[in-house]
């Protein structure tokens, strides 16, 4: 939640985008998911009529520990759907636009192209609550943006992680099994799909940690058109016999973008 102290002025898109150069505050802002400027409208979900609308027939807090001895647990579903309804694109979107604190303050150049960063906030919202096809979202970030965050997510790492990885191979001649997969996760988030493939290879030597990383590297070498390597990684891979809708998805996928045989 931001407030804001009389008189209001708007801010400078040059002086904005300094925050994204300044290697303090860039890191920071990065390790929060906030890439780019233009995210930062997709950090709206309501302005002050609304909290005073929603929060209208509320008592004010008197507690600075709220039901601190109160064994009731939240309702989670509802705070779900309660939430959703300010997380889903097109009703936030239109939320943001109707603003009147936003039409003050915010410049016009931030309002336009919105649509993509709204989208995004809610694929998030929607994965981290219910889970998603993993593997349909690191498309859409890879085909669709720029953006690091989201990708070393999906691929199960973080800043921290990576820091930490980065830390503990340096004191290594070889990339450690123990942190391959972050290493994988920094390469995909980086867009270089040749060293993700390479350090997958090295994975499948000794034996994948997860599928996941099967179907990661079946889905890069698709990627980068190498769409016989990935046929015959998939046909040497002894998959269940039961139908799986992730597998269905994922072949049918790649059989309609990349001419990708399924094996069998």
């Amino acid at each position: 939640m931001v407030g804001f102290k009389p008189p209001l002025t708007k801010p400078k898109q040059d002086l904005a985008r300094q925050l994204w150069r300044a290697s303090g505050t860039a890191f920071d802002l990065n390790r929060i998911g906030v890439e780019m400027p233009e995210q930062m409208s997709a950090l709206f979900v309501m302005d002050g009529e609304e909290i005073a609308e929603i929060t209208r027939d509320v008592a004010p807090l008197t507690d600075f520990y709220p039901k601190r001895l109160n064994e009731v647990h939240p309702d989670l579903d509802a705070a779900y759907r309660f939430a959703y309804g300010y997380m889903e694109s097109s009703a936030a979107l239109r939320r943001f636009h109707s603003s009147c604190l936003i039409r003050k303050i915010w410049p016009a150049e931030w309002k336009r192209s919105l649509d993509l960063y709204f989208m995004l906030r809610e694929i998030r919202f929607r994965s981290e609550l219910s889970g998603s096809n993993w593997l349909a979202e690191l498309d859409f970030y890879l085909q669709r943006t720029k953006l690091r965050v989201p990708v070393l997510d999906i691929c199960d790492s973080n800043e921290f992680r990576l820091a930490l990885a980065q830390d503990f191979a340096g004191r290594s001649q070889a990339v450690p099994a123990e942190v391959s997969s972050d290493f994988v996760a920094e390469a995909v988030a980086e867009r270089d799909f040749d060293r993700a493939i390479q350090l997958l290879e090295a994975e499948r030597e000794r034996g994948f940690q997860s599928d996941k990383h099967f179907f990661l590297l079946t889905y890069l070498y698709c990627l980068k058109g190498s769409v016989e390597k990935a046929e015959a990684l998939a046909a040497a891979k002894a998959l269940p016999r039961e139908r799986d809708s992730f597998v269905d998805w994922l072949w049918g996928k790649l059989q309609a973008e990349y001419g990708f045989r399924p094996p069998g």
